[in-house]
């Protein structure tokens, strides 16, 4: 696949006027600064906990990944991310510019971005954004997305810099991209700046979920029954995988989705506790599991992000049918005579608890 890079000269700008005091600025800098999500692990600088920083943000709402390539002119005790940093798109960068009683600091970050063009070939854009503490001329951020991007809150005083597309755009994600599906759900839907709701499009019986539940043995010479509770635990299943906070807000989009759909209530997970009697023939073994019964909801998944909004269809999730009773199956194999040898002279039945 051929390259195109987009150049153009990166020039220094111009504070505007304010006077901005120390209140302003920020407040005691406890601890390391992280930025939202991204690739890369710790910050470069680590300020000292008596520092006085001023933060800035740099918010994706594109659909393009942003990957910091240069960090200029930064101070000796300023927080941030090194350069090779990704910013994935509803992901934020952050920047903690220690504050100089009458002294100005600026710092400017570059950024990259990728687009694919129509011939099939990349386009390698960029854009600077400029920092800037300082008592007398104020504290802003400056920069020339503008000539690509809409830019929101720039300016005298602005602290958080909102980068997002000029046009709207749908794009499809499909079933078959099943990794990148989780990916926009795990970075978007928790970052508080989209919108995210589910359709669901077909219902029908999903896979059942079998679990070990029970075991032992007699191992004796005469049948034995025994009694023992199980407990079957189903939970929800999806064809994409969710992580941390983003499991939350995945099941709230998914309940009120099935709501919406289909009425009543739904839950994530089941649980169904029974006592069983089972007599044991003599010098048996004894196993059993639980099948739990589920149903396969498929829809699509509505992302908006700024004017860029991503359909991911054929998303699946398997829920625990909440009106089917569970069922139990068992398996008594005769004991060997290794197994008679080495086991006590008893018989007996446990639960196991349920693993996952």
């Amino acid at each position: 696949m051929n390259t195109k890079k987009t150049t153009r000269n990166h020039t220094k700008r111009l504070v505007g006027a304010g006077l901005v005091g120390a209140t302003v600025l920020g407040s005691i800098a406890i601890g390391v600064a992280t930025a939202a999500p991204a690739s890369a692990a710790s910050p470069v600088r680590a300020a000292a906990s008596a520092d006085v920083t001023r933060g800035f943000d740099i918010v994706n709402s594109t659909k393009h990944t942003l990957e910091l390539t240069g960090v200029g002119s930064p101070g000796e005790r300023d927080q941030y991310k090194p350069a090779g940093t990704t910013i994935l798109p509803g992901q934020s960068y952050r920047y903690e510019k220690v504050y100089y009683f009458a002294k100005r600091g600026e710092t400017t970050l570059t950024f990259n971005y990728r687009e694919a063009l129509d011939d099939g070939t990349i386009r390698i854009g960029s854009f600077d954004a400029t920092i800037v503490v300082d008592a007398f001329s104020g504290t802003n951020i400056r920069t020339d997305a503008g000539a690509v991007f809409s830019v929101e809150n720039q300016g005298i005083t602005a602290g958080r810099l909102i980068v997002s597309e000029k046009e709207f755009s749908t794009i499809t994600v499909p079933a078959s991209d099943a990794q990148r599906q989780a990916d926009l759900l795990n970075q978007t839907c928790v970052s508080g700046l989209a919108s995210c709701s589910f359709a669901p499009q077909s219902k029908k019986e999903g896979a059942p979920q079998i679990k070990l539940v029970a075991g032992g043995a007699n191992n004796t010479d005469l049948p034995r029954t025994e009694s023992f509770t199980t407990k079957a635990v189903a939970t929800t299943t999806s064809s994409v995988e969710t992580t941390g906070s983003a499991k939350l807000t995945i099941k709230g989009i998914l309940e009120a989705g099935l709501t919406h759909k289909y009425g009543g209530t739904w839950s994530d997970t089941r649980e169904v506790t029974k006592v069983h009697n089972y007599t044991m023939g003599a010098f048996t073994n004894f196993n059993m599991w639980s099948r739990m019964l589920t149903e396969r909801v498929t829809g699509d998944f509505t992302v908006t992000l700024g004017k860029t909004t991503w359909k991911l269809t054929g998303v699946s999730f398997d829920v625990p049918d909440m009106k089917a009773d569970p069922l139990y199956d068992t398996s008594a194999p005769k004991l060997t005579e290794a197994e008679k040898a080495a086991m006590p002279k008893v018989a007996e039945i446990k639960p196991i608890a349920p693993i996952g």
